[in-house]
């Protein structure tokens, strides 16, 4: 029987191509735009390439040989240049989903070297008759794909992940089984900087009596003098976060410091930090310039963490006025303006709606806001609150272009401009991508 020839036309961030035979249409899982395919189609019309019959100069043989498998990288299969077009395209596509206006956006920033730059490495850890296993979850699943090298995480983490594997062979300590909730080593998470070579790693263990610790930890520090750091996390909970409440430090002083853009910044097991170090000083360097911010300003860090973009402004600025409602993160922010010795920040435990609200009250003159939420964007009543305080300037930094054009949206509606989208590639080869935004007050600064 004559196989049919599918056309690909598009390729989502996804890793899904559409394509096109005859009169039919399909997703298939990793066509390129221009190949032509045969494929074998499955339910819902989604399928996978059988043979390429024309392919496209942008396909490249992906670095990872769990590439298929993984799930965490889903477009290596395609050269560089596309990826960081698919990039921009996909933002574009979101703004104009929203009826907002797309010439303000400016092409990806990508990398010199897309490879081994996560500062996070995370591995969950299982077994396979005597062999312990230690990777990611294949897609949709929660079997565990043997990961020996990831190509995108930190390869000095990669080789302490895989001496781990070998010492917990020769400890005999047992890799949790999550459908069975036996066995002790859940995961292990390894935080990087790559400014001052200090790492932290943490074990993550399904109960706080752990046999042995100390010969794995004696063992793991002469195989890798490396490490500054060595923390255990407990997490008894049948729960796909990763980590628990209770910690104890093992070596060290239970966290790393990073510099970033002449800051520094401490780092425990739970702090928030970006972990793309090389573009995120691009990223933050590209929230100032368009921020233009003056001396006399006064800036409000609405989603402020443990401080980053609020110190990043400081010494450009009148004042900064953090705002976090995680305890530990403001602690952790007030202890990152010590180390710097920067004087004209404060931060406060507190909501951000109240607090920007308060500060409309108290009519205090705010020129700038930045933000920078998680993936589901803005909590509603935000953007209200944000129109009462009527800075002059808005700076959004999102990890999610849907939710962030469905903010601005209605921030414009409040009479805003957006001004410039300038997407940054701080996830390469997967689907993930950042994006900085500038709005600005309309001159009318009415509602539209």
């Amino acid at each position: 029987m004559k196989q049919d020839i599918w056309h690909v036309e598009s390729l989502e961030l996804s890793g899904l191509s559409t394509a096109k035979s005859d009169q039919n249409s399909a997703l298939i899982w990793g066509g390129l735009p221009g190949e032509d395919l045969e494929a074998n189609i499955g339910e819902r019309n989604v399928g996978t390439i059988q043979k390429i019959v024309k392919s496209s100069s942008s396909r490249v043989k992906p670095a990872c040989p769990h590439y298929a498998d993984c799930g965490g990288c889903t477009i290596m299969h395609a050269a560089y240049p596309l990826q960081l077009d698919l990039k921009t395209a996909f933002v574009t596509e979101q703004l104009a989903k929203q009826g907002l206006p797309t010439a303000v956006v400016l092409p990806a920033i990508g990398m010199k070297d897309p490879f081994f730059y996560r500062t996070k490495a995370q591995m969950t850890f299982s077994e396979k008759g005597s062999k312990v296993l230690a990777g990611f979850y294949e897609e949709n699943t929660h079997r565990i794909v043997n990961v020996d090298r990831c190509f995108i995480q930190n390869d000095q983490a990669n080789q302490i992940v895989k001496t781990l594997k070998g010492l917990l062979v020769k400890h005999k300590i047992k890799p949790y089984l999550e459908d069975k909730e036996t066995g002790l080593f859940r995961h292990v998470v390894i935080r990087v900087s790559e400014s001052t070579k200090q790492i932290l790693v943490t074990f993550v263990t399904s109960e706080e009596k752990f046999p042995g610790r100390n010969n794995v930890v004696q063992d793991l520090l002469a195989a890798h003098p490396e490490i500054t750091t060595i923390v255990q996390n407990v997490n008894p909970r049948k729960t796909s976060v990763v980590l628990g409440d209770f910690e104890r430090i093992l070596y060290g002083p239970g966290h790393i410091e990073d510099e970033l853009m002449g800051l520094k910044f401490r780092i425990a097991s739970k702090t928030f930090y970006q972990v793309n170090h090389r573009q995120t000083q691009v990223l933050y360097q590209k929230a100032l310039e368009l921020a233009k911010p003056k001396k006399e300003d006064i800036v409000v860090d609405a989603y402020a963490g443990v401080g980053t973009i609020g110190l990043m402004f400081a010494s450009q600025v009148k004042e900064v006025l953090g705002v976090e409602i995680n305890p530990a993160s403001v602690s952790a922010a007030i202890v990152n303006s010590k180390l710097n010795g920067i004087r004209n920040v404060r931060f406060y435990k507190e909501d951000a709606i109240r607090f920007l609200t308060q500060l409309a009250e108290e009519k205090k003159a705010v020129d700038i806001v930045v933000f920078d939420p998680p993936r589901s964007g803005l909590v509603p009543g935000f953007v209200g609150a944000l129109a009462l305080l009527k800075p002059k300037k808005i700076v959004y930094v999102s990890c999610d272009p849907t939710s962030l054009a469905r903010d601005i949206r209605q921030i414009v509606d409040q009479g805003y401009e957006l001004k410039r989208v300038q997407p940054v590639d701080m996830f390469c080869h997967t689907q993930h991508v950042e994006a900085i935004i500038l709005m600005t007050r309309s001159s009318s600064g009415e509602k539209k």
